[in-house]
């Protein structure tokens, strides 16, 4: 049996998981901050906007019932989460809070979306094009 060629696998995986690990940091620390925080955010259920809320002023938590559950928003310092819902895999709770512009946070059980707008409504730089 060679147990040579295992550590030596056993090394490259480390150091990819490493590099990766790294980079999710780097990106996080660094990409993230640069793009403009968001100025409003937009309460979708099932495709259609349902609220609109003023991400410069705190708001009590406010409940949006669905047919399918409810989910609970909250925003402070300039940051919007969803601090409470009864799906049953809590995604949208456990995606804690977001302020930059492009970011969304997603219930899908509940169909519910909450999505981070800039001044012009859309994202400052183009994501994808499609034809």
């Amino acid at each position: 049996m060679n147990s040579e060629g295992k550590v030596k696998g056993d090394l490259v995986l480390i150091v990819v998981l490493l590099l990766i690990g790294v980079g999710a940091f780097v990106y996080n620390q660094v990409v993230l901050p640069k793009r403009a925080p968001g100025n409003k955010v937009l309460i979708e259920i099932e495709g259609k906007v349902v609220r609109e809320l003023d991400m410069a002023r705190d708001a009590a938590p406010i409940r949006f019932e669905t047919e399918h559950g409810y989910n609970i928003v909250e925003i402070r310092d300039g940051q919007v989460r969803v601090s409470d819902a009864d799906c049953p895999d809590q995604i949208c709770v456990h995606t804690g809070w977001r302020r930059h512009v492009g970011q969304v946070i997603v219930c899908m059980p509940h169909y519910f979306v909450v999505r981070i707008m800039g001044d012009e409504g859309a994202l400052d730089e183009l994501d994808g094009f499609t034809y």
